[in-house]
This record gives C-alpha cells, sequence and structure tokens, in this order.
C-alpha cells in the first residue's frame, strides 16, 4: 500500500484527533495550524512506516500529509462538523458545572 492511500485511511479518523486538540475558543488559524500540524505528523509517520523517509525524499512526506489533510476536512465537514461529539473534544476536559443557587 502507498504511504498516501495509508495516509488517506488514518485521515478518516483525524477529526476525533484534531478537535481534542483545538478548543472552540480559538482562532480559526490556530485550528487550522492544528489541523495541519496532524496531518504532516500523519504524513511523516506512514512515510516511516513504509520505509521511504530518508532527506531527499520530502514530496512524499508532504504528498502524505496533504491525502491525511484532504481526508480529514472531508470527513469533518461531511459528517463531524456540528455534531454534539466535536462540542465535547473541543471542550475536553469539561470543566466542573456547579449548581446555581
Amino acid at each position: 500500500m502507498s504511504p498516501e492511500a495509508l495516509a488517506a485511511i488514518i485521515g478518516v479518523f483525524m477529526p476525533l484527533v484534531i478537535s481534542l486538540l483545538k478548543r472552540a475558543n480559538w482562532p480559526s488559524i490556530v485550528n487550522l495550524g492544528i489541523a495541519g500540524a496532524v496531518s504532516l505528523a500523519v504524513g511523516v509517520a506512514t512515510v516511516g512506516v513504509q520505509g521511504d523517509l530518508v532527506i531527499g525524499n520530502v514530496g512524499v512526506v508532504f504528498t502524505s500529509a496533504a491525502a491525511a489533510f484532504t481526508a480529514a476536512s472531508a470527513v469533518y465537514k461531511l459528517w463531524f462538523q456540528g455534531t454534539e461529539w466535536n462540542d465535547r473534544l473541543a471542550d475536553f476536559p469539561v470543566p466542573p458545572r456547579y449548581p446555581v443557587l
């Protein structure tokens, strides 16, 4: 299996991780940076698992990262955005809720 295909498969599950790392009150550019960093980490990991991680092979890493980012973005926009799971993960850990007196 190619690193790009493996990265795309992992990208399907990345919205869970990205929503856990981001925060709802942070600017969208910061959350986009988190998504990009996670995608780059997945790209490096998938190329490393395939045994193709060498200094001159940067293009494969970026292609794998792009495949992961594209898959994660599609899954997020189609099925995950606006769900209760996304909201709960973005607010994790949940602050304690004290009863109103």
